[in-house]
């Protein structure tokens, strides 16, 4: 490209981006030329990135002639391409102050002042923009955002007020000012803009809505009640109202005949499975927190309305997971969690209250490959490695376990329960591979941190009874968890192998069979052991038919194949 067709494109550039630049009436002298020329030049170094020279040719111009508006402009802009906001805003102000009706500089220095968190002048900036311009809608938005910043909300008000007038009432004013209303407590005000609302449109039930969601959210109950009333008077047919007036209206509700009416709504497939479950979660927890029995059944008629009526939507089958989960019957549990995967596996939280439970029962063969495909679809989740490990420990595969759970360690970050979980199934893993020292530290580091953790010292106390060492200080730590966490298999199983290793064999087993029904009791490594105390008690039998469940439950181990084979002849 030649210098002449260059130089044409930037004075067009020029023009294009300061009109004002030539507005010289007349004939122009020597002094224009050179500065028409100097400010040329200085938009050819912008554009070629050469910042610097641009700021001092622009300067010039402005020792030349310290009220040339475009200049100040030019310079502004120059100024924020390098970052240097303090000069950039005074020299927008200076384009302002020369030429105060041009918009383009207003709209600088306000786009200035907001990167500045100055909102008291941009918001003073908005308003002058709204003079020059004020049949643009978004100058008024933009004016009473800065005036929100700024913390005069009532002026903000005013400025809808005023935008209302011009252009009508309409929804997005009127939550804007409801929002405002809202902020600072004068909910008398903030339900008055919707009832606004209402009145310009009153068939349009979704503003009704809008009012009766406020009331209940400031907990103004009958008034909500009202508003649905009257919603199902211009709609008989909606669902929201209907739902939200399901049940006993006002004070204390009987949950179970809440539920009875919720069930011709829960029966129609066009009402969205998420507003069903909004209005049953609070019983939900009610039930989960009381263990109410009764209350827990009839949502599970509720839960299995929705399987049917949503047959494909995950949410369905989770819902009833949880309820079964929480009333005990975890194997029902399972099967609902693994159908809600089988429509979704993106959920996580699926992912490990299904590994939970697999833990719970002692169902290692088959978490092992569940949670390792968990690691995969969620690389980051330190409880999927670490019910990984521990699938890997209890079916022999120590040194597996040891291997893995280094990266889950760090994955747990601050959370300390699973990181106390990691550290205890390390130190158990590292001991069964006979790295004792290994162990030793995975414990003692722990119990330097928290000596009161009663899975920590179970855990502890467990290892030493594997060993034979320090028993009486193992007993101690034993029976403090068994205080903390009550009827428990861990500090229990931690108990019986103490007696074991003291001989005290009949103890040993008294001590198993009262664990024996707890949940973990059905873990491969806690059937082996009862087994091998069953048979120092003389009941070869019973040791056997224990031995064969470790095994069946995938419990790989030369030495309890040599335990079987040798006694069962």
């Amino acid at each position: 490209m030649n210098q002449t067709i260059l130089a044409s494109l930037f004075v067009v550039s020029l023009l294009f981006q300061a009109p004002t630049v030539f507005a010289q009436p007349g004939r122009l002298t020597e002094k224009d030329v050179n500065q028409q020329k100097l400010m040329i030049d200085a938009s050819r170094e912008k554009m070629l990135g050469n910042y610097d020279a641009a700021i001092a040719l622009l300067k010039d111009v402005l020792k030349e002639d310290d009220n040339n508006a475009a200049a100040a402009y030019e310079l502004s802009r120059v100024y924020a391409e390098v970052n240097n906001l303090q000069g950039a805003v005074e020299t927008a102000q200076k384009s302002v102050a020369a030429a105060p009706d041009n918009i383009w500089y207003q709209r600088l220095l306000l786009d200035l002042y907001q990167q500045l968190n100055k909102n008291d002048e941009a918001a003073a900036v908005a308003e002058t923009i709204v003079k020059l311009e004020p049949g643009d809608d978004f100058n008024y938005y933009r004016w009473a955002y800065f005036l929100v910043r700024a913390g005069d909300v009532k002026k903000a008000v005013k400025v809808y007020d005023q935008l209302e007038e011009r252009s009508g009432i309409n929804e997005e004013i009127v939550r804007r000012k409801h929002s405002l209303y809202l902020g600072i407590g004068d909910y008398k005000k903030a339900a008055s803009e919707l009832e606004r609302l209402i009145n310009t449109f009153p068939k349009d039930v979704d503003y009704r809505h809008l009012l009766a969601s406020f009331y209940e959210q400031i907990n103004e109950k009958t008034k909500a009640q009202k508003v649905y009333e009257e919603i199902l008077k211009i709609d008989p047919d909606n669902v929201k109202a209907q739902l939200a007036l399901s049940g006993k209206p006002g004070g204390a509700t009987d949950e179970e005949q809440f539920i009875s009416t919720l069930k011709p709504v829960f029966k129609q497939p066009d009402v969205s499975i998420d507003m069903k479950l909004a209005r049953i979660i609070p019983i939900i927890q009610k039930a989960v927190d009381t263990e109410d029995e009764q209350l827990t059944r009839a949502l599970l008629e509720l839960t299995s309305i929705l399987e049917e009526v949503h047959p494909s939507d995950a949410k369905s089958y989770a819902a009833s997971a949880d309820l079964l989960y929480y009333a005990g019957d975890k194997e029902a549990a399972l099967e609902k969690y693994k159908q809600a995967l089988a429509l979704d596996d993106t959920i996580f939280l699926l992912w490990e209250q299904s590994m939970r439970i697999m833990d719970s029962q002692g169902g290692y063969t088959e978490l092992l490959p569940f949670s390792e495909k968990a690691m995969d679809f969620f690389p980051n989740q330190a409880i999927a490695y670490y019910f990984y490990a521990k699938a890997a420990f209890q079916l022999g595969d120590a040194e597996e376990a040891v291997s893995i759970l280094p990266q889950a360690k760090l994955m747990a970050g601050r959370n300390l329960p699973i990181k106390h979980d990691i550290q205890i199934l390390y130190g158990l893993a590292s001991n069964q591979l006979e790295n004792y020292e290994q162990a030793d530290e995975a414990f003692t580091g722990m119990m330097e941190e928290d000596d009161s953790n009663p899975f920590l010292l179970a855990g502890y106390a467990y290892m030493l009874a594997l060993r034979g060492q320090q028993l009486r200080e193992a007993t101690k730590m034993a029976e403090q968890a068994s205080k903390m966490l009550g009827a428990h298999a861990l500090p229990i199983q931690a108990q019986a192998m103490i007696a074991f290793k003291e001989k005290n064999h009949n103890k040993a087993k008294e001590l198993m069979q009262s664990a024996i029904t707890l949940e973990g009791a059905e873990a491969p490594i806690f059937l082996e052991e009862y087994g091998d105390i069953l048979f120092e008690t003389g009941d070869t039998n019973m040791a056997i038919q224990y031995w064969k469940k470790a095994k069946d439950k995938g419990r790989v181990s030369k030495e309890l194949d040599k335990k079987i084979a040798t006694h069962s002849n």
